[in-house]
């Protein structure tokens, strides 16, 4: 129930009288600032109900009449998630009322048992909850007191109690009321709980709205993900206070797994001001909905979102391959430029290329409400493009189109079709959206289609990968010398190769900075040119500084590059700043959430946070969406290992050893853990065999580093760490963070490399 700002001291006595002639008294629930709550059975019916009976003083301050009147006016609610009110009166001059008894537990009891809960069922108790308010709202009602404790759990589902209490109490105590603002003054009582009060309902407004509840929903949603709610002081008074002048932290600051979308949701339902904030319940809960866990449920209408797919290449000659990448890139590149709707990435639609959906599926799978595809036929000079746009929603055509043309016009046609398809969304659920302009890197279609070759082996992630990545933007550039975006690309895998081809730093990321700056120097609006600088100056020049301000600046230029946020993410880390670099991490996740890449780098941002659950977890979802990826295994062996799950470690760690494209980083992970696990022997043998191999060829000191650390050879150990300081391994931005060093730091050597390395 509601809580009084004073202590009240003297409880009622357990009921007797005419109300224990119609229930059997059991045992004392609870009580709260309002009431006392017992457990009943009915003897008429023998089914159990909770009766509260309201304490002394509040009877005396409302007046049983009112009080009565109102509760029988609530009492007319009836929805499927408000529990109902069975009876209500004055027993021995104590008012009460009966509900059922919901044997679930609350949602107070939830969370004080379990902590904060999974985001998706956050979204299903806040959309079972938003039901009820959005029902009661639309016939004249509002709660009050929304809070963990007044949600409980029948048979899984939330459901609201009290509905109308807080409403009975105020409206029968303010009636004869003439010179406060509180609602009621004589029992010095103010209906509403401080942690959830509206700003509004805090200042003591006697007539607060609809928006006082969204309000406090949103208050129990923030609770329910970070485990406390947005706003706390050290009294009842001072949270009251702060309820009107304090802003909450945002939600990922706690809780850096919760999409955006909730986020920005929550920021909106909890401001200070009504106007600022939703205008009914459910518009928040849409809000919440947007990019929830639970994609299938999204709406079109809420949604604005959409996903091409890869256009289907039908021409005679295979090699034709490239164009149809070309109309397809080059129509995700300009839906993204329209403010308002969501494109999925190209990664992320690309890792469907030739597998045949339901276009329901892809939809759920990559929260669209629209899927766009087509095929490309090019004979000799003549081109056909077909295209049409299909709602993911229940697999109705919105719209179709064919176009003959020559292969000249090529760049017309796809302004051609994003307009289209802009203008087709406009006159249906979108009439705010603004068709795209058209700004591109290249006219050369050959070049601009090198590069998307070229950009598709990069995202291999494998030294056969980078290899060609390096020549396919070689030749692009070589097609169009002033394609800044094939810098940015040729840059990406010479500071990628450092890593895949087992090369030299230097001699990799002294190009990556040549090329990335030839890109800005080309056009320095490119987002991809400013990251790719930021990554150099972080992980070769260890300039932390300049390298945050490019990626800022990167992101600024185009928050949906998820690439940057995926490095950025990496420099958050490096410094110590985990909380945040897990939001940039999810983020890059939200904006790409196929890419196993970015999957990856949330499994290291959960190691150097050393929660090695979710960074397995995470492991999981690039593993299934790329069994195939040896890199992905070597991070979970390693996790494994940092946990003492030793047996699983190693096992893990000899099949990648065993996979393609497995190089020297794998064989000293498994022989970490073979050392961790008391297999010296066997550890010892793969050291020597790294060792010979970095007399004959090149080896990264880190790789022997690493096993050292595990055979407990910790001087040998910082020799090569050293040597990786002399060689400036990106590995040493992470010292102060990586969990597999920490039998280094106690060492006076080690403390030095930290300091040498601006630390």
């Amino acid at each position: 129930m509601a809580t009084i700002f004073r202590i009240v001291s003297d409880l009622p006595p357990s009921p007797s009288g005419t109300l224990a002639e119609r229930y059997a008294i059991g045992r004392k629930l609870g009580a709260g600032g309002m009431a006392t709550v017992y457990h009943a059975v009915e003897r008429k019916h023998s089914r159990e109900v909770a009766i509260k009976v309201l304490h002394p003083e509040l009877t005396a301050s409302i007046g049983a009449e009112r009080f009565l009147r109102e509760i029988e006016i609530v009492a007319q609610l009836a929805h499927p998630h408000i529990v109902p009110l069975i009876d209500s009166g004055d027993a021995d001059g104590m008012l009460y009322y009966v509900l059922p008894f919901i044997a679930g537990g609350s949602l107070r009891d939830r969370l004080a048992a379990k902590g904060p809960l999974a985001v998706r069922d956050v979204i299903r108790i806040a959309e079972e909850i938003g039901g009820a308010l959005d029902f009661a709202h639309r016939i004249g009602f509002v709660h009050r007191d929304v809070k963990p404790e007044n949600i409980l759990f029948a048979d899984g589902h939330a459901v609201l109690a009290d509905f109308g209490i807080a409403r009975a109490c105020r409206v029968a105590s303010t009636a004869d009321a003439s010179t406060t603002s509180r609602e009621i003054t004589g029992a010095g009582i103010a209906v509403g709980t401080p942690a959830y009060m509206s700003p509004e309902q805090a200042f003591g407004d006697r007539d607060v709205g609809t928006a006082s509840d969204v309000y406090s929903l949103a208050c129990v949603v923030f609770e329910m993900l970070s485990g406390q709610p947005p706003i706390r002081g050290s009294t009842m008074r001072a949270t009251l206070m702060k309820q009107i002048t304090d802003v909450p932290a945002p939600i990922r600051s706690s809780r850096p797994d919760a999409p955006l979308a909730v986020e920005r949701a929550l920021a909106k339902a909890l401001a200070k001001a009504v106007d600022d904030r939703y205008r009914n319940i459910a518009e928040f809960i849409a809000a919440l909905r947007l990019d929830a866990e639970s994609p299938a449920r999204r709406s079109a209408i809420v949604l604005r979102s959409i996903a091409v797919l890869p256009f289907v290449n039908v021409s005679p000659d295979p090699e034709n391959e490239y164009l149809s990448d070309g109309v397809t890139d080059e129509l995700i590149d300009a839906l993204t430029k329209v403010d308002g709707l969501r494109v999925a990435s190209r990664s992320s639609v690309f890792a469907l290329k030739g597998k045949p959906q339901d276009v329901r599926a892809i939809g759920a799978l990559l929260g669209a409400s629209e899927i766009l595809e087509g095929t490309v036929r090019k004979v000799g000079d003549r081109l056909r493009i077909t295209a049409q746009l299909t709602s993911a929603d229940d697999g109705r055509l919105v719209w179709s189109q064919r176009y003959d043309r020559t292969l000249h016009d090529v760049f017309a046609i796809q302004d051609e079709i994003a307009g289209t398809i802009v203008n087709t969304l406009r006159s249906t659920a979108f009439a705010d959206l603004i068709a795209p302009a058209s700004r591109r890197n290249t006219d050369n279609i050959v070049a601009y289609n090198l590069y998307l070759r070229g950009r598709y082996a990069w995202n291999k992630r494998s030294q056969e990968g980078v290899s060609e990545a390096i020549q396919y933007f070689e030749q692009a550039i070589a097609e169009d010398p002033a394609y800044a975006l094939a810098y940015t690309g040729l840059a990406d895998a010479y500071s990628l190769g450092v890593d895949y081809r087992s090369v030299p730093v230097s001699a990799g990321f002294e190009r990556a900075k040549v090329h990335a700056r030839k890109a800005l120097e080309l056009d320095d609006t490119l987002a991809e040119a400013h990251a790719s600088l930021a990554w150099s100056l972080f992980a070769f020049d260890w300039d932390w500084t300049g390298a945050a301000l490019e990626f800022r600046r990167a992101i600024e230029l185009d928050p949906r590059y998820a690439t940057a946020h995926q490095w950025y993410a990496f420099l958050l880390a490096s410094g110590g700043r985990i909380e945040e670099a897990l939001i940039e991490g999810h983020t890059a996740q939200e904006l790409d959430p196929t890419s196993v890449s970015v999957r990856r780098s949330l499994a290291w941002l959960y190691v150097y946070s050393r929660r090695y659950e979710q960074a397995r977890y995470h492991l999981g979802r690039a593993i299934a969406m790329n069994p195939t990826a040896e890199e992905s295994y070597r991070v979970l062996g390693l996790t494994l290992a940092l946990e003492g799950q030793m047996d699983d470690a190693v096992r893990v760690l000899r099949e990648a050893v065993a996979m393609h494209g497995a190089g020297s980083y794998t064989t000293a992970s498994l022989g970490y853990a073979l050392a961790r696990s008391g297999n010296t022997e066997e550890a010892r043998a793969l050291l020597t065999g790294l060792e010979r191999q970095r007399r004959e060829g090149y080896v990264s000191p880190v790789a022997l580093a690493t096993l050292q650390i595990g055979l407990g050879d910790r001087q040998r150990a910082l020799d090569w760490a050293e040597r990786a300081y002399d060689e400036r391994r990106g590995w040493l931005a992470y010292l102060t963070v990586n969990p597999v060093v920490d039998p280094l730091r106690s060492d006076p050597r080690f403390e030095a490399l930290v300091k040498k390395m601006g630390r």
